[in-house]
């Protein structure tokens, strides 16, 4: 891939619609974010952010660039309301024919009820049909809901270990994880298509 394909700007699964995040869903989406700060003790990315650092996620993702790679795209219960969460990725990086979840997160009230797995899997399929081979991301040891979710969802190849070989106050340890995308391990199920 010279320049790397990209995610439709709006797809949907069976109950949760899936679009590129405006600056007007920037005041919800930190409200997701910020209602995941629980997680910090386990995953210090997950500390409290103001709403200005989740604007300018959501302007580098709008921006004209025709070589830009990054996307961030919130997430909707259908058939509407607000976002109840979102996920940004790259496109080929950290290789060409692979994507980059950099973040996903889904706000504590619709957690446990598969809409993230139903999103990944209707992510896997979007990438897949994009001509991508592997979709990774990392995942710190200590985040076990996160790793049991991901390991959950296909992304049961380690990449590579990066972090501190003890544990102790203040180190941290995150593993490398691929998925690949696969006809088996890329079919959303019922999938509805792009918009």
């Amino acid at each position: 891939m010279s320049d790397p394909a990209q995610l439709p700007t709006a797809w949907t699964t069976r109950r949760v619609d899936v679009r590129d995040a405006t600056a007007e869903d920037t005041p919800a989406l930190t409200a997701v974010f910020n209602a995941c700060a629980y997680v910090e003790p386990w995953d210090p990315t997950f500390r409290p952010v103001e709403q200005a650092e989740i604007g300018k996620l959501v302007r580098r993702s709008l921006a004209d660039d025709e070589h830009a790679n990054f996307r961030l795209q919130a997430l909707r219960p259908r058939p509407g309301g607000a976002p109840f969460g979102y996920f940004h990725l790259f496109h080929g990086a950290p290789q060409p024919n692979v994507c980059w979840i950099s973040l996903f997160v889904v706000h504590p009230d619709f957690q446990g009820q598969h809409l993230a797995q139903e999103v990944v899997n209707g992510l896997a399929y979007h990438l897949r049909e994009a001509g991508y081979q592997a979709i990774w991301l990392e995942v710190y040891l200590r985040n076990w809901p996160a790793l049991r979710f991901w390991t959950n969802a296909g992304f049961t190849t380690i990449v590579a270990y990066e972090g501190d070989k003890e544990p102790g106050e203040g180190r941290a340890a995150r593993l490398m994880l691929a998925r690949p995308l696969d006809e088996q391990n890329s079919t959303p199920g019922r999938q509805e298509g792009s918009n």
